[in-house]
């Protein structure tokens, strides 16, 4: 595990801490966070922009929905912070495996079929990080999980979760050169 690995795993740990003192309206941010991921990625793949946008607007309505229809109320009830904490790690996971498989994909310039995920084009300090990082390699196996798939480079015990989490993650075919994609 290298400090890449270790800053994603706070990032779980943040959230999760986060929306367990928010109670069962860090529960609802974090289920609801999960549930619109897939549709701003949508978005996403349209015009950044837009997924951007789309995404503080969610992000605002839930955080606002939250606080009006569950406010946090003093006391020492174990269940509702049980409740956020397990809506905070949802959302932070998600947020991680949304992380690590958004990187760019490099071709190489002499073979355009030989891709490299993470991209071997990044600064050199980044580059070892990244290159190195448990999470990003798990990242890259969801990511291309088709073209892995297909050589056999997938364990058998790993296909379902990979395979789901690759069609939950990744829209479209990001490996194709954008003239080779189908037109939705």
């Amino acid at each position: 595990m290298n400090p890449l690995d270790v800053a994603l795993v706070l990032v779980v740990a943040v959230t999760t801490a986060l929306a367990s003192q928010r109670r069962l309206a860090g529960a609802l941010v974090g289920v609801g966070g999960v549930l619109l991921l897939r549709p701003l990625l949508g978005l996403a793949a349209l015009q950044p922009w837009l997924g951007l946008v789309g995404a503080l607007v969610a992000g605002l309505a839930l955080a606002l929905a939250g606080r009006q229809l569950l406010p946090v109320r003093p006391g020492r009830a174990v269940g509702p912070r049980w409740a956020g904490g397990i809506g905070g790690a949802l959302l932070g996971v998600a947020l991680v495996a949304t992380l690590v498989t958004s990187l760019p994909i490099q071709r190489n310039p002499v073979e355009p079929t030989l891709l490299y995920y993470p991209p071997r084009d990044l600064p050199p300090a980044v580059q070892r990080v990244v290159a190195d990082s448990v999470l990003v390699a798990w990242g890259r196996s969801v990511l291309l999980y088709p073209l892995l798939d297909a050589q056999g480079g997938v364990p058998v015990g790993e296909r379902t979760a990979i395979g789901a989490l690759h069609g939950w993650l990744v829209i479209d075919e990001p490996w194709r050169v954008p003239s080779q994609r189908p037109v939705p």
